[in-house]
């Protein structure tokens, strides 16, 4: 749920003013009342403007970067509404992007900020298009995008769509459906967990995203299945016995088949997805399940809907209760694993594909005079 104050509610805005000048964040403050100071640079200036979300703020990073890389000298200011150290990160090591909170969807601090910053162009992730700035940038005229939210009528923006439900409320407005998170998502990566069991290990198997009591009754239905004989199984949730991934030593002895191994950390998405023999999904955040889809591996659903997806992922969706009967259907049925493989690798490409032509859409929209 979005943060009350930057939404424009007015007790809540001044309760969490009080809150930040007592607490000596007058950035925040300041940011909320739209006291920004633009970049420096040649040209008019582009606004790319996050709401709080974590995935929201790395989106408009990788937007800022891609911008600076197309416009060396174009004066670029983002602003978020959450101070997230990932996304920090990776602006620090941008040159010459400007960043900063944002000010709240209220209209005397968007107009001061719009008056301070006269950008030609505001690029909107998330929910960072709000009401009133909507209707700011259609009296001012100033086109405008939008990643990753959904439509405002009667304003001059084009949506840019990362989910099938997003694109299904574009309908009717100019849009360029394109899951940008594909164009992030590591590929390609060798298969190094493969080693983990050294020569005694069949198959691995990683069940990406799931609940505790979930991963608690996982655990008992792989421990009696013949599959713990011979196969190794990753889970994405900590459960009673489950071995934590950061802590294991690979310079020492293997992990005996049959093991539960917890990815504790995001760090080891890319290479599981492109080790594993099969992998499952339930209802994975937007980054992980992009970094399953990037490792060209067989990828089973507990429903194709709830992942969301632009287009037709070839994904098998199979119930809980029926996954470890469909691993022993994988591994008794290899080429036919190897096609739903190859297939689902040219739908992440092609994404990847429509991905980066929309990206060359957004960047020429932002370089609009």
């Amino acid at each position: 749920m979005r943060d009350r104050a930057y939404a424009g509610a007015w007790f809540a805005g001044l309760c969490a003013d009080v809150a930040d000048r007592f607490g000596k964040n007058h950035a925040r403050a300041n940011g909320r009342l739209g006291l920004l100071r633009p970049r420096s640079g040649s040209g008019p200036l582009v606004w790319i403007k996050a709401d709080g979300a974590e995935l929201s703020g790395r989106l408009a990073a990788e937007i800022a970067r891609a911008g600076r890389a197309r416009f060396p000298d174009r004066p670029i200011v983002l602003t978020f509404e959450e101070e997230h150290p990932a996304v920090i990160d990776i602006l620090a090591h941008i040159a010459g992007v400007g960043y900063a909170y944002g000010p709240a969807d209220r209209r005397a601090a968007l107009r001061r900020a719009l008056r301070r910053l006269a950008p030609t162009r505001v690029l909107a992730v998330g929910a960072g298009m709000g009401g009133h700035l909507a209707a700011e940038l259609r009296d001012r005229a100033i086109p405008c995008a939008l990643v990753h939210g959904l439509p405002h009528a009667g304003i001059p923006c084009i949506g840019f769509p990362q989910t099938a439900r997003e694109q299904a409320a574009w309908a009717d407005y100019p849009h360029h459906a394109a899951p940008f998170l594909a164009l992030l998502a590591a590929s390609q990566v060798e298969p190094v967990f493969q080693g983990i069991a050294g020569a005694w290990a069949r198959a691995l198997f990683w069940v990406a995203d799931l609940t505790a009591p979930a991963a608690a009754d996982l655990a008992v239905a792989w421990r009696a299945s013949p599959l713990a004989r011979h196969d190794l199984l990753f889970i994405g949730a900590p459960c009673p016995g489950a071995q934590p991934l950061s802590v294991w030593d690979r310079t020492r002895h293997p992990v005996p088949p049959g093991t539960i191994m917890w990815v504790d950390e995001e760090r080891y998405w890319p290479a599981l997805a492109a080790s594993c023999t099969a992998i499952h999904l339930n209802a994975p955040a937007e980054p992980l399940l992009w970094a399953v889809l990037a490792g060209g591996r067989t990828v089973s659903a507990a429903s194709r809907a709830i992942l969301n997806l632009i287009g037709t992922a070839p994904v098998v969706e199979v119930a809980s209760d029926e996954l470890l009967s469909y691993w022993f259907q994988v591994q008794a049925e290899p080429q036919a694993a190897r096609a739903a493989a190859d297939a689902l690798r040219r739908y992440f490409w092609a994404e990847r594909r429509r991905a980066a032509a929309a990206t060359e859409v957004l960047l020429d929209l932002a370089g609009g005079a």
